[in-house]
C-alpha cells in the first residue's frame, strides 16, 4: 500500500475567526478554499488567523468592510 493510500483526510488549514465578541474555528483540507473563506470573513469585518493543522501560524487577515451593491 502506498503512503498516499494510508494518509488520512485530516484538515490541513484551520481558520480562527473572531468578530471581537466570539470566536469560531473552521477546518479545510483545501488551502485555496481556506484562503477564499479567510478573505470573505475579513471582508465581513472579522479578524482571521490561518494556522496549519499542527498549530503553526500561516497568515492573518485584518477586518475590512466591503461595500455591497444592492
Amino acid at each position: 500500500m502506498a503512503w498516499k493510500e494510508r494518509h488520512s483526510e485530516s484538515p490541513t488549514v484551520l481558520l480562527r475567526i473572531s468578530d471581537g465578541t466570539f470566536q469560531i474555528n473552521r477546518a479545510f483540507s483545501d488551502f485555496t478554499q481556506a484562503l477564499r473563506s479567510a478573505e470573505a470573513y475579513a471582508g465581513a469585518g472579522c479578524m482571521v488567523m490561518m494556522v496549519s493543522a499542527t498549530g503553526k501560524y500561516l497568515m492573518g487577515f485584518e477586518p475590512r468592510w466591503q461595500r455591497i451593491a444592492v
